[in-house]
């Protein structure tokens, strides 16, 4: 049984119930069906292409703003994971007269090359035949690191490395011409050292050379360089022509 001023409390609270004029309940299906048919508002396009290339602009600054890093030092960096090192510059003499051949280097025939190598070997179409065939830096299994295609009497040659590059430090090189070709390329209209960086990540000094015009890109796992071409438009011809 409730204590007798718990009584007195119900009964109050009764009185003061009936004093108040409550609304009926809603039914509010009706309300929400009602709701759900509106159309969503729509957004403003122009709003959001406008924060697109804000954003673009803002990764573009923050990209080349390192005080127009030198595009060597720039490639360089991406193409050691490709067989291949960049440098800007070097000590007067440091380069050899005759570069070394590349470690194991040996000449075969284009078929004997697609057999032996684990990625897939393509050529230039526009250059017609390959005057020599050449496999470099074979790993334990026999199968080649580079396959270099060589042309016109060894003054054009099309190197072919089992690596990727890494696209963004292209971003970082202005002085490089950047080419739509693969999945990134990168076009060194001056002359510059190359060094061989072998399986071992160890530069070999001995095969460095100066390169002429070279045009580097990327297609899946594979690096390409086509070097000896002295334009941009010429390169790009014969880069698009690879298959």
């Amino acid at each position: 049984m409730p204590e007798p001023e718990f009584d007195e409390l119900i009964t109050e609270l009764r009185e003061l119930g009936r004093s108040y004029a409550v609304p009926e309940a809603l039914d509010q299906r009706t309300a929400v069906r009602k709701r759900l048919a509106r159309t969503a508002p729509r957004r403003h396009r122009g709003r959001f292409y406008l924060s697109a290339v804000i954003a673009a602009l803002v990764l573009a600054v923050a990209a080349l703003s390192p005080a127009r890093a030198a595009v060597i030092d720039a490639v360089g960096g991406l193409l050691r994971a490709a067989g291949v090192e960049l440098r800007r510059d070097g000590p007067p003499g440091a380069l050899p007269v005759t570069p070394s051949p590349l470690p194991s280097e040996a000449s075969v025939d284009l078929a004997e090359a697609k057999r032996r190598a684990k990625f897939p070997i393509v050529a230039p179409d526009v250059l017609g035949s390959p005057d020599r065939v050449l496999l470099a830096d074979p790993g334990p299994d026999g199968a080649p690191r580079v396959v270099s295609l060589v042309y016109r009497s060894g003054t054009v040659r099309f190197d072919q490395f089992d690596g990727t590059l890494e696209p963004v430090f292209m971003k970082t090189a202005p002085d490089a011409q950047w080419v739509e070709i693969g999945d990134s390329a990168v076009w060194l209209p001056a002359a510059h050292p190359v060094t061989y960086i072998g399986r071992d990540g160890v530069s070999r000094t001995e095969t460095a050379r100066l390169a002429g015009p070279t045009l580097i890109w990327a297609t899946g796992s594979v690096t390409y360089r086509l070097e000896g071409l002295a334009t941009l438009e010429e390169a790009s011809e014969v880069a698009r022509s690879v298959r």
